[in-house]
């Protein structure tokens, strides 16, 4: 993946070519077989208990990450915008992601990059302009960054991305605002509230007006955060064609922040 930064205008890549090189299917190197090794005798030396299921091995062990591998098209749950997850919040994917987002567990971020590669593949085709897609990630309080010591979502972005050969262009566009908490027990209407707390940062309207944008997120569950953000790279000129998210957290008995029913996720493909 190559960076791109600054003026973009004459570039010619498009969403289907970016969506074809992360759906590439590419051969194990030999330098990830000794990474392989490597871990191994780490595992060795420090003892360590995988995240999902507990058993003595790596951070996340072999039959856990088959788990997580498991080849399926990427879910669309309902929530008033094309979105595509990975897979449900729960088993080997939950675990995993509450260790790297909360438990400081970065090294797991190579796995969980691999994962997000299937909805951002297939949010990527969605991208027909001349210009190379523009991907924002969802900004998380300051609060949160400086206790992790990590934007945990640009790290799953970066690992997407990582070797994958695709063009686009990366802005850190979005901030939260202040007075935003953490969307954690709140209802549908409060999550609705509290999204809205989000701003485009003025530096990067600019750059924004008229692109193409999809939006990255950790979880989706009812979707007023990514509505929010959406709505406010929408009005400084951007045109947001995707919502991707590596998980899909179902409430029980909530509403979307339409005021419409949750309805339940389609399986693309």
């Amino acid at each position: 993946m190559r960076r791109i930064a600054g003026d973009l205008s004459t570039d010619r890549s498009n969403g289907s070519a970016a969506a074809a090189s992360l759906r590439q299917d590419r051969s194990v190197s030999i330098i990830a077989k000794f990474r392989g090794v490597g871990l191994d005798l780490l595992a060795l030396l420090w003892p360590t208990t995988c995240v999902s299921c507990g058993d003595a091995d790596r951070e996340c062990c072999l039959p856990c990450r088959v788990e997580l591998r498991r080849s399926a098209p990427p879910l669309q749950p309902e929530i008033g915008a094309p979105c595509f997850v990975r897979g449900a919040y729960e088993g080997p994917l939950r675990a995993v992601l509450v260790a790297f987002k909360h438990g400081g567990r970065t090294g797991l971020g190579r796995e969980l990059g691999a994962q997000l590669r299937v909805p951002l593949a297939a949010a990527l085709t969605r991208c027909r302009g001349p210009a190379a897609p523009v991907i924002v990630a969802a900004p998380s309080r300051r609060s949160s960054t400086r206790r992790r010591g990590y934007r945990h979502v640009d790290l799953l972005v970066s690992s997407a991305l990582r070797g994958q050969g695709v063009r686009v262009l990366r802005i850190a566009a979005l901030r939260a605002a202040r007075g935003r908490r953490s969307q954690v027990g709140l209802s549908a209407d409060e999550r609705a509230r509290n999204a809205r707390r989000v701003r485009v940062r003025a530096s990067r309207r600019a750059v924004l007006r008229g692109r193409e944008v999809v939006l990255v997120d950790d979880v989706i569950t009812t979707g007023a955060t990514a509505l929010a953000c959406r709505d406010a790279l929408e009005a400084a000129g951007a045109n947001v064609v995707a919502v991707v998210a590596l998980c899909h957290a179902r409430r029980r008995d909530t509403r979307e922040a339409s005021g419409r029913p949750a309805g339940p996720p389609r399986v693309v493909g």
